[in-house]
Parts: structure tokens; sequence; C-alpha cells
């Protein structure tokens, strides 16, 4: 699922420099984004469970998380390209039957397995609740059916990360304080290329 990702959708969140006291709003990003995912059916309608992993290759950070080594040290950017992985429950809202096959829309309940925000994580990388809004518009279905094109479809997520990102009073990383709370809200909107049949 090649895509792209807007952050802050509510506007960034307040910081304040513990050094200069000045306060900033940290700016909404839009990043390239790569998704692979994979579900499966369970005994109860509309309900699905699935997996998958999201990847952010142009994404970059003021510095290298491992070495502490930061951009201006190595007289280049620094890619924040680590992957990060999600697993939970699907809920189908609208199928796609209802709407003749051209549309449906979906909340997805997952755990998210990313880097680390809060300052007392004692992990590279925590779990977090990550609840989506998701829908695809197949806008390829008056290609015949047994085509792979048909298959295609525009999705766009609209993602809230729950649990596991910045409060007030936090200070990640050091020499930054949260004045106010992370905005999770970011919306994902890109293209997906199925790798196999659904199964009927």
């Amino acid at each position: 699922m090649p895509a792209v990702i807007r952050t802050h959708l509510r506007g960034g969140p307040l910081v304040r420099s513990t050094t200069t006291n000045v306060v900033h709003r940290l700016p909404s990003s839009t990043d390239a984004e790569m998704i692979v995912s994979v579900a499966a059916r369970t005994a109860i309608p509309r309900v699905s469970v699935f997996g998958s992993v999201q990847w952010l290759p142009n994404a970059t950070a003021q510095r290298n998380p491992f070495t502490l080594y930061g951009a201006s040290d190595l007289g280049e950017s620094v890619r924040a390209n680590a992957p990060t992985a999600t697993v939970g429950a699907s809920v189908s809202l609208v199928p796609a039957a209802v709407t003749n096959g051209w549309a449906d829309l979906g909340v997805n309940v997952g755990d998210l397995f990313s880097q680390a925000s809060r300052p007392g994580d004692a992990s590279s990388y925590t779990h977090k609740l990550d609840l989506d809004l998701i829908g695809h518009a197949n806008v390829f279905a008056w290609a015949p059916a047994r085509t792979y094109l048909h298959r295609l479809n525009v999705f766009a997520i609209l993602d809230y990360v729950a649990t596991g990102l910045p409060r007030a009073g936090d200070e990640v990383p050091l020499g930054r304080r949260f004045v106010n709370d992370a905005r999770p809200l970011s919306l994902i909107t890109g293209l997906t290329l199925p790798l196999s049949p659904p199964v009927r």
C-alpha cells in the first residue's frame, strides 16, 4: 500500500526549549509511507483480524536515536526510517456489498509497536493503542471482475494513536518540554495493490 501520511491534522503541539524558554509549535509533516498488510476473516460476522508493517522511507530526524549523532554532526539529514508494526481487529461498518462493490468503511483497533515517545519509556519501542477509521473507494470496479485492475482501490485512513505519546510536561527529547499533549491525529491516503486474491 504505497501512501502519503499527513501528521498533526489539528495543528502540532506547543513545545518549550528548556535552555531559551522559547515556545514554538511543532509543524505538521507530509511523508511517503509504505504499508504491507494481511487480514483474515473470523467466525464473527463483519469482524476480521489484521497485521501490518509500516515504513516511512524518507522521514527525517534531528539525530540518530542509536548513535545520538545529530544531523549537524553528520553534515546531512538523518533518516527516521525504522519500521513499525500493528496487530488488531477490524470491524466492517459499511461492507462493499451495500455499495455494489464501489466503497466500504470500517474501524480498526490495534496494538501499534513503534518508537518510544514518553520520558519514562525503558525500551526503544513501546506498545500504543491505535484507532483507525478506514475507507476504500473501488475506483476500478468497472473493470472486468477477473482482472487485477478490478481489485485495485484507493484508501484513506484517519489514524488516532490514543496512548504512548508525549503529554504536557514531558521533556522529549531532553531540552524540549511539551506545553500541551501531542496531537495524535493523522491522515493516510494511498493505493492498495493486492498481492493475493480475497478468499471467497
